[in-house]
């Protein structure tokens, strides 16, 4: 049988709905391989279709390739009482926050209505949604979901926690200490924050008694926590501010007088005091990384609302109190503050109304290193889960897949990234997967890939080289190569590469990686006097093998063996679509599964029973018009957060 392959772009730019298949090329990792792999999850309200919408997005950091998958649920118990949101954009999208909890990957929102809020979650493995409660009032709400909570506070200042695993009231009153409240220093613990990532709940404002917390606020191991306050000197302008930091004791001191202000700070490490800082400024916040391992302070001179001063960042080891790095910050402007990402890696925060004209940045202590990110990629990172930590990666905002015709560029670590306009490809990993030789002489980088040369001088080539690894931006010298990017396919979550190769009938041309499976679609006929038996065309090959479209008809085989069928002309096919389930050959029909399509462009059908999949695939024919119907050959894709 002849295959031919579908114009894919054609026919998803045909439907007038939105379709989203963009899974592109994959390239599967080898058996017990482990894979870097990210997940985002948002919630979309339909108020015309009385449908909550969830989209899961996958990227991998392995190759910067994405996934997008969505889900529809119509089921009236889990709509909300109003459609009129006032946390969702314009077009009621929300984000949740995906959480590894004990019972696998699931993703929590809380979606503020005009009329009080709805808690949603969502569970990756067996596709369902649940409304964990709709609260109709306008009581101050918080989601917790790290740590399977919620909370409610009354009028009166009480605060009630509630588990989202059933919704019972598990907690009252007291406190939870987050990592960023320890990283922050406005507690300490005898405990790193890594080794505690679900939080510390602490009962009385003593803080005495605290414990972890599990996930849906059960209570784990004791916890020492102390309250990090500042102290004002009631006979003289002085505020002084002691914590630990590990075995290591910091203690912070500031004066007033003469209308200066004067700071002190000095680490105490088996009995040895050691001074951190001195000197005439308004403020100097402290942060500690999540394994204790650095100590940072941050000299502010402004005063005020005029933050327009640059601030001093210091860095120090905790162990010797030696300082590693001392920089001032971007833009002239204050540093608000830091997220860690690693005990290496955090993200600074500078004062500005407009963050998006003044970038933050990630910096890389071991290599003292600003790297710039857009804010809007920044923002939402939170609310991601990856499979992977960031040891020894310094830039984790949209990674850039490159790939040139089915081949796909792996990497080994930190991927293709892009900062202040241009693309920085790790040099190695791009080299060889074009096999283009290189070398550095004389303060040339000079490449060869066959015939063809190129040299570009290390001075103004704009090299990143962290880690001993060079990141080369993109640029003349790979067009000299016969490697042009043809498409810039620039996402929410990632960016993709499109090389055109002209060097492609050689063997210089990227290593293929073919996919295992890609599902096809046919147009099918029944045979005269047979009724179980159908005949086809010709089918047309698709690029994913767990979805097609066809016909401005998309089916996608989900992981839990439901069917889900969207389509533009839903009413010419009455109330119930007959989707008939086909043995691989068309020779026989195996059962009848009827959706309802009422007044809807999608739908979810039953389970499909695992007796009528033949190796994983399932061959299901969709009526078309009264004499023509259409057949799709599905895989069955399998569910693993830590896989691409």
């Amino acid at each position: 049988m002849i295959i031919r392959k579908c114009i894919a772009l054609l026919l998803i730019c045909s439907l007038l709905l939105t379709i989203h298949p963009e899974t592109g090329h994959s390239a599967a990792a080898t058996e017990g391989s482990k894979e870097k792999v990210r997940h985002r999850t948002t919630y979309i309200f339909d108020e015309r279709q009385q449908k909550v919408t969830v989209r899961t997005t996958v990227i991998s950091y392995d190759t910067g390739m994405k996934k997008v998958k969505e889900y529809d649920f119509t089921d009236s118990s889990l709509q909300p009482s109003s459609y009129r949101f006032t946390s969702t954009n314009g077009f009621n999208q929300q984000d949740g926050v995906v959480v590894d909890t004990p019972q696998g990957l699931k993703a929590y929102t809380l979606a503020y209505l005009n009329t009080g809020a709805v808690i949603y979650e969502y569970d990756y493995a067996s596709i369902k949604l649940r409304k964990i409660t709709e609260i109709k009032s306008n009581k101050w709400l918080k989601l917790w979901a790290k740590q399977g909570l919620y909370s409610v506070r009354s009028d009166n200042g009480d605060t009630q926690y509630y588990s989202l695993v059933d919704n019972k009231r598990i907690l009252s009153n007291g406190s939870i200490i987050t990592s960023q409240d320890v990283t922050d220093t406005k507690f300490s613990t005898n405990r790193s924050t890594s080794s505690t990532p679900l939080g510390v709940y602490c009962p009385d404002a003593k803080f005495t008694g605290c414990f972890t917390l599990l996930f849906g606020g059960l209570k784990g191991s004791p916890v020492k926590v102390t309250k990090n306050d500042i102290v004002y000197d009631t006979k003289q302008p002085v505020s002084s501010k002691t914590f630990m930091a590990g075995d290591t004791k910091i203690k912070w001191t500031s004066t007033y007088k003469e209308q200066t202000y004067r700071a002190v700070v000095e680490g105490i490490r088996g009995g040895k005091a050691t001074s951190l800082f001195k000197g005439e400024v308004r403020d100097v916040k402290t942060f500690v990384s999540p394994n204790l391992k650095y100590l940072v302070l941050i000299a502010d001179p402004s005063v005020g609302i005029k933050k327009t001063k640059a601030s001093k960042v210091l860095v120090y080891d905790l162990k010797t109190l030696k300082q590693v790095r001392s920089y001032e910050s971007l833009y002239r402007a204050s540093v608000e503050g830091i997220q860690w990402a690693s005990d290496d890696l955090y993200v600074i925060d500078y004062y500005f109304s407009n963050p998006q004209a003044y970038p933050p940045s990630f910096y890389y202590i071991p290599e003292g290193k600003h790297f710039k990110i857009e804010y809007s990629q920044y923002r939402d990172w939170v609310n991601y889960w990856d499979s992977f930590s960031y040891e020894g990666m310094f830039f984790l905002t949209l990674p850039v897949a490159i790939t040139s015709g089915e081949g796909v560029l792996r990497y080994n670590g930190q991927p293709t990234f892009y900062m202040n306009g241009l693309y920085y490809v790790p040099l190695e990993e791009f080299t060889n997967a074009f096999h283009i030789k290189y070398e550095i002489q004389g303060g040339y980088l000079l490449f060869e890939r066959n015939s063809r040369t190129s040299k570009l001088a290390a001075s103004q080539s704009k090299q990143q080289v962290v880690g001993g690894k060079v990141y080369l931006p993109l640029g003349q010298w790979n067009k000299d190569l016969g490697l042009k990017v043809s498409i810039a396919s620039k996402h929410v979550m990632n960016t993709e590469l499109q090389f055109s190769d002209e060097e492609r009938k050689t063997d210089a041309a990227m290593t293929p990686a073919p996919l295992a499976y890609r599902a096809t679609v046919e147009e099918v006929k029944q045979v005269a006097g047979e009724s179980a038996s159908f005949v086809g065309t010709q089918p047309y090959e698709m690029s994913n093998p767990d979805r097609a479209v066809f016909r401005n008809i998309e089916v996608v085989l989900n992981h839990n063996r439901t069917l889900r069928i969207r389509m533009q002309n839903y009413k010419n096919n009455g109330e119930m679509l007959h989707v008939k389930i086909l043995s691989n050959d068309y020779s026989k029909v195996l059962m009848d599964i009827p959706v309802d399509m009422l007044n809807r462009y999608e739908a979810t059908s039953t389970a499909i029973p695992t007796d009528v999949l033949e190796n994983g695939v399932a061959t299901l024919a969709i009526p078309y018009n009264p004499e023509v119907y259409l057949a799709y050959k599905l895989q069955l894709p399998v569910f693993d957060p830590n896989r691409f």
